[in-house]
């Protein structure tokens, strides 16, 4: 399914601008927009997704709006890679100095006459931070010890969770961005291990 960029992806592609290194993540690259941000900072970008059309889209989008512009040029020949999988499971590690994912975080719901609603794109697990909670999980090991993981989460979804489960890993978390919307408040995280001198 192609996801559109809203204000989720227009908020973190903001953030990953303050950021720079030589080899960053983009898990779950959607249309692209992240992605691109991160390729004028980063000397290499890899995106991943698990769906093949999303990784076409984002190819196509890095490379014309790179292309168009020529303040933003990608900063090497390569510039950018798209791998077909899931998070970060398929990497070697303590090779990225950044991870960023706009995951999908609004707890699961349920129709009108009780059903669940199916879309993935959205709902990220009964509490809405399940799918989060498994792109950190996968994150941790490819992270540089002073690298940092940005991802959005949603006030709907169990903050509380989420502190618990980075405690427990000896992780800090910083809010470095927020959004108010109508119905729920859009954070960006920074997540980064403790104790790193």
């Amino acid at each position: 399914m192609l996801y559109l960029p809203s204000e989720d992806s227009i908020l973190l592609a903001n953030c990953v601008k303050d950021y720079s290194g030589n080899i960053a993540l983009d898990i779950g690259v959607g249309s692209g927009i992240i992605t691109r941000a991160l390729c004028e900072n980063f000397k290499k970008v890899i995106g991943t997704d698990l769906e093949f059309e999303m990784l076409e889209k984002c190819n196509e989008d890095v490379v014309s709006n790179t292309s168009k512009d020529s303040n933003k040029k990608l900063k090497n020949e390569r510039g950018f890679e798209l791998v077909c999988a899931d998070a970060a499971f398929v990497f070697k590690d303590n090779i990225f100095d950044l991870v960023v994912s706009n995951p999908p975080y609004l707890p699961e719901d349920y129709d009108n006459e009780g059903m669940k609603i199916h879309d993935e794109a959205i709902y990220g697990g009964k509490s809405g931070i399940e799918v989060t909670l498994k792109i950190i999980k996968s994150s941790l090991a490819t992270l540089k010890r002073e690298g940092k993981l940005l991802i959005i989460v949603s006030s709907l979804s169990n903050i509380s969770r989420l502190q618990e489960f980075l405690e427990l890993l000896n992780l800090n978390m910083k809010k470095i961005a927020e959004k108010r919307l109508f119905f729920e408040t859009l954070f960006v995280v920074e997540i980064g291990f403790k104790n790193v001198t």
